[in-house]
């Protein structure tokens, strides 16, 4: 496990200048890591520890930057009701009040969070709800995000949910990003 540099062991002053050399990387408000680490999604969780809120289910981005994500964490942090119920804290974060289904989440380092498969769900769905002149190019640059073995999983989750809004989109879109250039 890599060595997490939190606000609450060193000092401000400390940390920034680690980071001023190119030793340390800041992941969130309050951690650091080394440069060059590679993270595991538990150790990228350990960093969120103290942000999230009881009740809520790390979800979207924020969940996708702990599943696969490189670099910094997202601001804000993202997040779905668990179980539904109304949000009205504004504690500078978004909260999607909706249901989850007992698959759709999990728990990593002890913290809920949406599973990978619901996350791209997350993910994709605004992309097609409300279509803009830029969401071809996004849904494209998600799509070539996903890992084959991702790929397969994330198919078989949306045939298993194939009663959600966009869901028949969604998989015509991955099939497509599937096919050979030629054929698109």
């Amino acid at each position: 496990m890599e060595a997490l540099f939190h606000l609450r062991d060193f000092g401000y002053e400390q940390l920034t200048e680690l980071t001023l050399d190119g030793l340390l990387i800041r992941l969130t408000e309050s951690t650091w890591v080394r440069k060059g680490a590679i993270l595991s999604p538990t150790e990228r969780m350990a960093a969120l520890h103290s942000l999230i809120p009881p009740g809520l289910a790390l979800s979207h981005d924020s969940a996708w930057w702990v599943h696969r994500g490189l670099g910094r964490a997202p601001a804000p942090l993202n997040f779905i009701t668990l179980p539904r119920r109304r949000w009205i804290a504004d504690d500078g974060f978004d909260v999607h009040e909706t249901t989850l289904a007992d698959d759709d989440w999990c728990l990593i380092d002890g913290l809920p969070i949406t599973t990978e498969e619901r996350t791209l769900y997350d993910l994709l769905f605004p992309h097609f709800r409300y279509r803009t002149a830029e969401s071809p190019r996004a849904l494209k640059g998600i799509i070539a995000e996903i890992p084959s073995g991702l790929r397969h999983r994330l198919r078989d989750y949306l045939t298993e949910v194939a009663r959600r809004p966009f869901v028949a989109q969604m998989r015509a879109a991955l099939d497509r990003e599937d096919q050979p250039p030629e054929m698109r």
